[in-house]
């Protein structure tokens, strides 16, 4: 399984809008420059997290874009639906009527609780666990800091 880079791409520019000064908007461009993102990808992806309520955006001489909510009230996997639809693991869980053997299947237990699994980890990570552990925060912090440093990446 392997998270698109759509996602990956989103969530380090939610993490950089996250660290920017209270109240000032980030320009697209320096957030493409910061996050090594191709400007017109960028632009589609927060486009994606404007529509979803995550970011807002301004126009103007100083505008760009902000978190409409705090780190802490914005889930990964709000992220991952804005960005990818709903999670997906594989056809046959969407009821849809494709697969023939799903009466009998024997995989289809496996990739129910595998996705369950999923969204409760990306439901229940916020934007905060992303952020670096504020000055002191101790050794529980870097602990912390250190678990999620690879997250989205």
């Amino acid at each position: 399984m392997q998270l698109s880079k759509g996602f990956d791409y989103a969530i380090r520019s939610l993490v950089f809008l996250a660290l920017s000064p209270k109240g000032r908007p980030a320009e697209l461009k320096a957030i493409s420059e910061a996050q090594g993102i191709p400007v017109s990808y960028l632009a589609k992806l927060m486009r994606s997290l404007v529509r979803s309520g995550i970011v807002a955006s301004t126009l103007g001489r100083d505008g760009g874009y902000t978190l409409r909510r705090r780190p802490e009230a914005v889930s990964l996997l709000e992220v991952y639906e804005a960005i990818e639809g709903r999670l997906r693991l594989v056809e046959c869980l969407e009821g849809d009527g494709r697969c023939s053997l799903v009466r009998d299947c024997t995989q289809a237990s496996v990739w129910r609780k595998l996705k369950i699994t999923v969204e409760g980890f990306l439901g229940e990570t916020t934007l905060k666990a992303l952020l670096p552990a504020p000055k002191g925060a101790g050794v529980q912090g870097k602990a912390k800091e250190r678990m999620h440093a690879r997250a989205g990446a």
